[in-house]
């Protein structure tokens, strides 16, 4: 019997921030999310986006027009971020991925709740996996690995609020943060719950003996 493996979810935020120096949980989050997923794509908004991805919904520019509490660049250097006014932002993969990863800032959730992903995996199966909180203009890293699913888009919902998204991350994980235990694993299982089960049944019969 074959289990549908669950999401792996890389999740963290910072309040009333307006750099990426400031963004100190989110920083750490992506670094742990990096060091998993392996070297997969990343899109900084600094130049024209990979043949392999097309992002539907905002638009790329360096002035949110509202300041950091509408969203900003998050790449040493750069200064082009995706701009999103509500709605939302789907982004679509040439060949399908298992990961995906993204710094957002921006987030109004205590006036604006329930901002989710939602993606199909290569089963059909929709899941929605739901942001972190974050206010006055907060920022996160969110990102997760589904790894070895086949995953041809990925959506946001903005609902009402102002984002910037910025260093996406997306391609095939190189390690399996999740990993399903081997047929032998299960085997050797199930002969160590035997022995216990047997010496228990033991001590009972002796016990009755005597």
């Amino acid at each position: 019997m074959s289990a549908q493996a669950t999401p792996v979810v890389y999740s963290a935020s910072d309040n009333n921030v307006s750099s990426l120096a400031q963004m100190v949980n989110s920083s750490a989050m992506a670094a742990t999310f990096d060091a998993v997923a392996g070297a997969i794509s990343i899109v900084d908004f600094e130049s024209a986006l990979p043949a392999n991805v097309t992002i539907t919904g905002g638009s790329t520019t360096n002035n949110s027009g509202c300041g950091a509490l509408c969203g900003f660049n998050t790449t040493p250097g750069g200064a082009f971020f995706r701009s999103v006014f509500g709605g939302s932002v789907t982004f679509s993969f040439t060949n399908p991925v298992d990961s995906f990863g993204f710094y957002v800032n921006g987030l109004q959730t205590d006036l604006v709740p329930q901002q989710t992903i939602v993606y199909v995996d290569g089963a059909s199966v929709t899941r929605t996996l739901n942001m972190p909180s974050a206010i006055n203009g907060g920022g996160a890293f969110f990102g997760f690995i589904d790894f070895g699913n086949q995953i041809s888009s990925v959506t946001f919902n903005a609902t009402n609020d102002i984002l910037g998204f910025d260093d996406l991350r997306f391609g095939r994980a190189e390690n399996n943060p999740n990993p399903v235990p081997e047929p032998g694993t299960f085997g050797l299982l199930g002969f160590g719950l035997l022995g216990v089960w047997m010496a228990a049944k033991k001590r009972t019969a002796y016990r009755v003996a005597a």
